[in-house]
């Protein structure tokens, strides 16, 4: 059983309002390269890299993980449109936008999750209720150039270096509060789950992946969490907060190579 102490220090640790950090990457991350010239669009940094002509109709795309087809639509000299399709469902769409002078680069896109092997849009809540009204969860990141211009390709062209990202809505701000020898979560993508620190699964609803959750106490200031769908678990997630209580780090294994870390921050 969790001591007294250790669930006061976890209560002061957790309890709040936190949001997801999603600063510039890496300095040694790679800039993006994107080329738009004679009607043909590619991302040559993109993971995997794909191509697709720029005349606002669907094409193929082979072995990408978000979309079967691609449509490149040029809605003027300084903005583009993309939409990716998987079947008769939209899986993928973005708007990028380079201003005027054309040194800086803004886009928008819509989220993902890993569902079942597979990379499908997330919308907020997700899981929705008949006839509730669902959004799609959309990224936005600034982009400065950082080489010149292509002669005579459009302006999106070039290499671009991500200085900010973050979530356009917030939607994964997140409350947690330990009370009764247990913690409560809830966020804004309509997940929730009241389970006990001692180990015991209890119900997590709102994601389609999981139907279960268990959390272990590691220290005073860490704590793992484990989601299942029936006994099978599905993934395993580390929690811990710095000593200046206001900075949270987290790492994501979907025990299959996956695996993410990140950080963020206490609003409240």
């Amino acid at each position: 059983m969790t001591s007294d102490s250790r669930l006061s220090a976890l209560k002061t640790a957790f309890d709040g309002t936190w949001r997801p950090s999603y600063g510039p990457p890496p300095a040694d991350e790679p800039p993006d390269i994107v080329s738009l010239v004679d009607g043909r669009y590619e991302c040559r940094s993109c993971r995997p890299p794909y191509e697709a002509p720029a005349d606002g109709k669907p094409h193929a795309v082979a072995a990408h993980p978000r979309f079967d087809d691609l449509q490149v639509d040029i809605v003027d000299d300084r903005t583009v449109h993309l939409i990716g399709r998987r079947g008769p469902g939209v899986t993928f769409e973005s708007t990028t936008t380079v201003t005027a002078d054309g040194q800086t680069r803004t886009e928008t896109w819509t989220a993902a999750e890993r569902m079942d092997g597979v990379m499908v849009p997330t919308a907020a809540p997700m899981v929705a209720k008949p006839g509730e009204p669902r959004r799609q969860v959309l990224f936005t990141a600034s982009a400065v150039r950082v080489g010149p211009t292509p002669a005579g390709a459009h302006l999106v062209s070039g290499t671009w270096k991500v200085v900010e990202m973050d979530l356009v809505n917030h939607d994964e701000d997140t409350e947690y509060r330990v009370e009764d020898r247990s913690l409560t979560m809830t966020d804004r993508l309509g997940r929730s789950f009241t389970a006990p620190l001692d180990g015991t699964v209890a119900l997590y609803r709102g994601d389609p992946r999981f139907d279960g959750v268990s959390l272990r106490v590691i220290d005073d200031r860490t704590i793992e969490e484990t989601n299942l769908s029936g006994d099978t678990v599905i993934q395993v997630t580390r929690w811990w907060v710095d000593l200046d209580g206001r900075t949270m780090h987290v790492r994501f294994d979907d025990l299959h190579g996956h695996v993410m870390e990140q950080s963020g921050h206490k609003l409240a």
